[in-house]
């Protein structure tokens, strides 16, 4: 039997939380330079007094390094773990091994953190590290450290987990294999294939998986049921996971290799998917289960309780109030239902209710195609569009009903309904869905008009001849899960047939992997999407995958070499749908209201814009890069960031104005020292450590990050202006009392190697700085110049700051050249990234064609490797990174984009984009070179983006000219694209965000952007849609009041 071994290289340490150090390894680091206020310093410690708590501290170290192995006279327990494993740690980060760490090991690195805690300026009792004692000037403590660094390990990167015992080894990644009275599925060649065991319904839950399927669908041939078969290679590999299924021998080959996910006669399923089912055809549904509460979707519409039990007499007669309705007692009451009665039963009729922002058009052509979407409409003539507005638009048994605001106030109080402005009848054979565009998730209706009211008078009738033509919607909901979720139900609704199988790609490695579909029917929809399960799916296919022979042992090579490897180093698998280089991460398998959404997985198959289907692939969920190859082969990773105080010298005045400085993503973020957000200092941080609890020592270093992420974010949306790192051309010491602008007689000009050729800087170590070093000085003028430097942008600006000290200037220094020399190559890879995906996508050559080097071996010339299809581009899973979903970066997506000057001017004007926790900051580019003050804010809490088409009708119509012909645009980072304008555009719909639930007609106001090429739009529209998605979650109660509000005409009124 074959048995899958365990990783046992690059396996890292295991979290408590399930996470590993490797995980964290895209944070980047930060460096605090020079010296902090004591008032800022103090004002996060437990105590007042900093030297109070550093003698605390250093007691409690001292304790912990003369402790015996016992631990009689050491300090108390939770002290001891996090310091343990602190030296641990520590000792792994200096290059030591798991099996060398040791009683010697361990004394050593309890002397190393003891001479770090002293020979820090944040250590010990501060006495000699305390700046201007005794001055009456503000007085500054510390210096420069690494934040989140604490004794040399930085807890930030590393979660901090147990050190091994004695007797311990290193732990192992062990696989969950089937018990004795499940045999292992035959493989053919001898082997076996084990699939991963999954949680099933505990015997007390009504579940019909024992005996519905087992009976119905389990193949009577139990070893070629669970074979697997794989393809004969093409020209990409390919490989089949095919259904249990009796094939001839004729049928079967030496190569070929058959799965299932069917094992012992029961159903894989993933842990905890199987508490909630999903509903099944709306049209086929009969009695009591035929309607459900639009706020529980996730709900089963079907009684898999095949040994239903009696309720006992008591409590039958116990029953009362809404307990009755549905029981033999209830339908015997005569008595009219009451105002609450009748709203649960409007409620139970619901089958989804959302807020959306709909565009409204007509054609009195009967004869649309099926599929519309964002191509058709640019080509259908003779459309009347209606502007965009928000409806409540609700799904009620066989029609969707669109509501707005009464233009007369108080009518709704007075009707106790919203105004129903439209109906869309779903039994109509003229009424089709699907997807209006991939990018931004937009769905489409076609339907023939239809009468809002059917029981109207006789004269009415007459009058409204609205039966002509047909009516196309346009729906935006808020986020792209609920989208999904209204598109896979009117799929499913309108009769979308599941394949019988589905496609799935492994871009990493260039295989695909077909997936067997039982047979679906209304019974047997819940138990497929228990099979088709994120975590069920990942499991089959990285288990085939690794266990492959034969023909595809170059398959199972690659996937052991390239994608074992990353997930040892801590990277996850993910699914995504991908349609044209277009990536959509499955992502969340609960929707908006936290109720299961089991078909988060094959939703996808819904999501088909026009004839162009959407792929599964299976990727690495990648987070944005810390590191970037050099066309050479050169790897350059990323420097630290920096923040710190400093003084801005005005040029004309020669006066300071005290600032502080932070960067962020390549740009360099000024604010106010009030607004500062400055950093804990090390010394605080290991203070709260060493207070805590050995669990919650852990659950504070998990707060530690999300809090710096957002003390980041805080930093970003506080700062009064910005500047490009890009834009920078020099960095320089200064060296004459006034700012010189020109570069060439400078004194302290960079020379090639980026050292400074300056001979001053050698006094530098006499200065110690602040008030104090300025007394001692012979000429505080001079003095005051060295401690200066100086900016200086493209544009010939030279802007001076001063440091505290002449050793923190030049630390300034040589920090920002390395974070401009780091982004300016950065922004070029991305650049040609992004160009790459580009052609791929449109299959056309470069606008401007690339010389190729053509290799020779032996006199001969090596072929060059054709170009890879954008859709099998693993460098997608950069461009759509995790960090924008799982918030571990403070800048979420930045960028340029040009929009419209003011509400009177059409001239474009070029702007910067920053995506920051749930806003978006505009800056408008100056000529200066500097970005200056922010030009807008927009809370992006009720907003909707668009994009392409849609976003391109919202302009004047002297802005828009779909009759030209794009031209060639060239920028000053190397980046190239020809995409029509149409491509580039993207528009977002916004209000200002209050507590209570506004009402339908208060206007959005739009604002347009344009990228620069079609790639950067839809990766800014996917970005935007996962920072709407987390607030819209974050806020589940406003969102729910806001689709509950208003109320819906009664059923009786609309008839059937």
């Amino acid at each position: 039997m074959h048995q899958s071994e365990p990783l046992s290289h690059g396996v890292a340490l295991a979290h408590p939380g399930g996470e590993s150090f490797a995980s964290y390894d895209h944070s980047r680091r930060r460096i605090f330079i020079g010296p902090m206020p004591e008032k800022v310093a103090s004002k996060d410690a437990s105590q007042t007094d900093l030297d109070s708590s550093n003698r605390k501290v250093t007691n409690q170290i001292l304790r912990w390094l003369h402790s015996s192995d016992e631990g009689s006279d050491g300090p108390d327990e939770s002290s001891t773990s996090f310091l343990q494993n602190h030296a641990y740690h520590g000792f792994l980060h200096q290059g030591g091994r798991k099996e060398d760490w040791g009683r010697q090991a361990e004394m050593d690195e309890r002397q190393n953190m003891w001479n770090r805690w002293q020979e820090s300026e944040w250590g010990g009792s501060m006495i000699h590290h305390r700046k201007d004692a005794g001055t009456t000037a503000q007085r500054w403590v510390g210096g420069s450290f690494e934040i989140g660094n604490v004794l040399g390990v930085n807890i930030l990167n590393s979660p901090l987990a147990s050190p091994p015992q004695a007797d311990q080894t290193c732990p192992k990644v062990q696989t969950v294999a089937p018990s004795a009275s499940e045999p292992p599925s035959t493989i053919g060649g001898g082997q076996t294939f084990v699939t991963a065991r999954t949680a099933f319904p505990s015997d007390s839950e009504p579940s019909s998986s024992a005996g519905l399927f087992t009976d119905g669908m389990v193949p009577e041939d139990r070893s070629s049921a669970n074979d697997i078969s794989v393809a004969p290679p093409e020209s990409s590999q390919r490989r089949t996971v095919l259904k249990g299924k009796k094939k001839s021998s004729a049928h079967m080959s030496v190569n070929k290799r058959k799965t299932s996910f069917f094992i012992g006669g029961r159903i894989t399923t993933p842990t905890g998917s199987d508490s909630q089912l999903a509903p099944v055809d709306l049209d086929k549904r009969k009695g009591k289960s035929r309607s459900f509460d639009h706020v529980d979707n996730g709900a089963s519409l079907i009684s898999t309780d095949l040994n239903d039990i009696p309720a006992p007499p008591t409590a039958v007669l116990a029953r009362s109030g809404s307990e009755v309705n549905e029981t033999s007692a209830g339908a015997t009451l005569d008595e009219t239902p009451s105002c609450e009665q009748s709203r649960c039963i409007e409620r139970e009729n619901i089958v989804l209710r959302d807020r959306m922002l709909v565009r409204v058009s007509y054609t009195i052509s009967e004869s649309l195609p099926c599929r519309f979407d964002e191509v058709q409409n640019r080509i259908t003539p003779h459309l009347r569009y209606e502007d965009w507005a928000e409806f409540l638009v609700v799904w009620r048994g066989e029609r969707l009903e669109i509501y707005r605001d009464y233009t007369l106030p108080g009518k709704e109080r007075i009707t106790g309904h919203k105004h129903l402005a439209f109906i869309i009848p779903l039994k109509s054979q003229r009424t089709h869905s699907n997807l209006y565009s991939f990018t931004d998730f937009t769905f489409c209706i076609v339907c023939p008009r239809a009468p809002v009211c059917n029981k109207q008078p006789k004269a009415r009738v007459l009058f409204d001849r609205v039966q002509e033509g047909t009516n196309v919607f346009v729906f935006k909901p808020k986020c792209r899960t609920r989208a999904m979720d209204w598109c896979w139900q009117l799929w499913r609704h309108l009769g979308g047939k599941i394949p019988t199988s589905i496609e799935l790609r492994c871009p990493a490695i260039g295989t695909r992997v077909d997936l067997d579909v039982p047979a679906v029917d209304e019974v047997s929809i819940d138990k497929v999407y228990h099979m088709f399960s994120r975590k069920n799916i990942i499991d089959i296919v990285r288990k085939s995958l690794t266990s492959s022979c034969g023909s595809h042992e170059v398959a199972s090579r690659d996937w052991e070499h390239v994608v074992e490897r990353k997930i040892a180093a801590g990277t996850k698998l993910e699914l995504a749908w991908n349609l044209e280089a277009k990536l959509d991460w499955i992502w969340k398998e609960e929707d908006v209201m936290g109720k299961p959404r089991p078909w988060a997985v094959l939703c996808g198959l819904a999501m088909q814009q026009g004839t162009k289907p959407a792929h599964l692939e299976l990727r690495l969920g990648q987070h944005y890069p810390a590191t970037i190859h050099l066309p050479d082969g050169t790897k350059v990773h990323e420097p630290p960031c920096i923040e710190g105080y400093l003084d801005r010298i005005k040029p004309s005045s020669q006066s300071k104005q005290h600032i502080y400085l932070a960067s962020h993503d390549g740009h360099l973020f000024a604010l106010l020292p009030s607004n500062s957000h400055a950093p804990v200092p090390p010394n605080v941080h290991l203070s709260r450590a060493l207070s805590s609890h050995h669990n919650e020592s852990l659950e504070y270093t998990r707060a530690f990050r999300e809090a710096e992420v957002i003390r980041g974010a805080s930093q970003i949306a506080a700062a009064f202006e910005a500047f490009d790192l890009r834009n920078i051309r020099e960095i320089r010491r200064a060296t004459h009392e006034t700012i010189d602008h020109n570069a060439r007689t400078h004194a302290t000009a960079t020379v090639a190697d980026g050292s400074v050729g300056n001979p001053i800087l050698t006094r530098d170590e006499v200065d110690i700085g602040g008030a104090e070093g300025l007394t001692q000085a012979h000429d505080k003028h001079q003095l005051r110049v060295r401690r200066c430097f100086e900016i200086v942008m493209v544009s010939g600006r030279v802007i001076r700051f001063e440091a505290y000290s002449c050793q923190t200037s030049q630390e300034w220094v040589e920090r920002l050249r390395a974070l401009v020399k780091y982004w300016k190559q950065r922004h070029h890879v991305d650049a040609r990234d992004e160009m790459d995906i580009s052609y791929s996508t449109r299959r056309r050559p470069p606008v401007t064609p690339r010389v190729v080097k053509r290799a020779f071996c032996n006199g001969e010339k090596i072929p060059t490797a054709p170009a890879v299809d954008a859709e099998l581009m693993p460098e997608l899973s950069s461009l759509y990174h995790w960090c924008a979903m799982d918030d571990c970066r403070s800048i979420l997506k930045s960028g340029r984009a040009f929009t419209r000057k003011g509400l009177m001017d059409s001239t474009s004007q070029l702007v910067q984009l920053f995506l920051v926790a749930g806003r978006l900051l505009q800056y408008q580019v100056s000529q200066n070179s500097c970005l200056c003050h922010k030009s807008r804010e927009i809370n992006l809490m009720d907003s909707y983006v668009c994009s392409g088409y849609l976003a391109a009708l919202t302009l004047r119509p002297g802005e828009y000219h779909p009759e030209t012909p794009s031209v060639v645009r060239r920028y000053f980072d190397g980046f190239e694209a020809d995409d029509p304008e149409e491509d580039t555009l993207f528009a977002i719909w916004y209000r200002k965000s209050t507590d209570k639930v506004p009402s339908l007609s208060v206007k959005h106001k739009v604002i347009v952007f344009r990228t620069r090429s079609k790639v950067e739009r839809e990766a800014w529209c996917w970005a935007l849609g996962c920072e709407i998605e987390k607030l819209v979650r974050t806020n589940k109660e406003r969102e729910a009041k806001l689709r509950d509000a208003g109320g819906l005409v009664e059923i009786s009124i609309l008839g059937d």
